[in-house]
């Protein structure tokens, strides 16, 4: 079954506050020369409170300006519901491909508005706005996150060869790279070229290489009828420097506070 990609605005019962709290990186793609830039925090609990703020460094990207909905650079957002910005970007479950939309999301039938949003990424067609979730770190120094690997298209022309769950994964950095020299492909074991790391998760994967090779594997594969950002989901598992906390240095900071750990 095709999908569409655009979501449709859920009714507002559906968009309060879940059972899942965390944090979203809000991320902002240049429409011409397509480099994808973090510009806001977007928070999820743990009661039932949304919060949103920019990122100190926001001001600095090349080309953005506040958001419609959240003209100030400073405030610190806040909503007993999701901002229409972000809820935009969930499925209706009203939608008759609502069910085979969370498969390809590779969700349970029950999940929550900010479960479906941190794993499509938010994406819309034509848009220029991303949202990446934040990874976690537990008291052991293990970290776990999926993500799902960009640029498929570029890189396979949208043809995937055969994979299964399970199935491992590595990493090769790419410093010839004209838009970022920090990238890094996902490939197979055989050295197939598959698609890229999210930029957004580039410092995080350097951190967990620093100790030692992470743990990259198939989580989930969708057919050619999926959008091709959604065809491959990949699970991330490492260990991580001593007192590491992802994405908590000053190229995180938000106003109208100074750089904070993840939560």
């Amino acid at each position: 079954m095709s999908v569409d990609p655009r979501p449709v605005l859920a009714p507002a019962p559906s968009i309060a506050a879940g059972r899942s709290p965390g944090a979203l990186i809000v991320a902002w793609q240049h429409p011409d020369v397509r480099l994808i830039s973090p510009v806001g925090r977007l928070d999820h609990g743990p009661g039932t409170e949304y919060r949103f703020r920019y990122l100190r460094s926001a001001p600095e990207v090349a080309g953005f300006h506040p958001f419609l909905n959240f003209p100030d650079w400073e405030r610190d957002y806040r909503s007993e519901r999701l901002f229409p910005l972000f809820s935009q970007r969930v499925m209706s479950p009203r939608r008759a491909d609502f069910a085979e939309f969370l498969r390809q999301l590779h969700l349970d039938s029950d999940a929550t508005p900010w479960e479906q949003l941190a794993r499509s990424e938010g994406r819309r067609t034509g848009d220029t706005v991303q949202v990446f979730p934040m990874p976690t770190v537990d008291d052991a120094g293990l970290s776990r996150c999926t993500f799902l690997v960009h640029g498929i298209r570029h890189v396979t022309g949208g043809a995937l060869p055969p994979l299964t769950a399970g199935e491992v994964l590595w990493t090769r950095p790419e410093p010839g790279n004209p838009r970022n020299p920090r990238a890094q492909l996902v490939r197979t074991g055989d050295g197939l070229d598959l698609g890229y790391v999210p930029d957004m998760l580039l410092e995080h994967v350097e951190a967990l290489q620093r100790t030692a090779d992470p743990s990259l594997v198939v989580e989930h594969v969708n057919g050619p009828e999926a959008p091709s950002h959604l065809r491959l989901l990949v699970r991330l598992e490492g260990r991580t420097p001593t007192g590491y906390r992802p994405m908590s240095g000053p190229r995180w900071a938000t106003f109208p506070e100074s750089a904070r750990p993840a939560s």
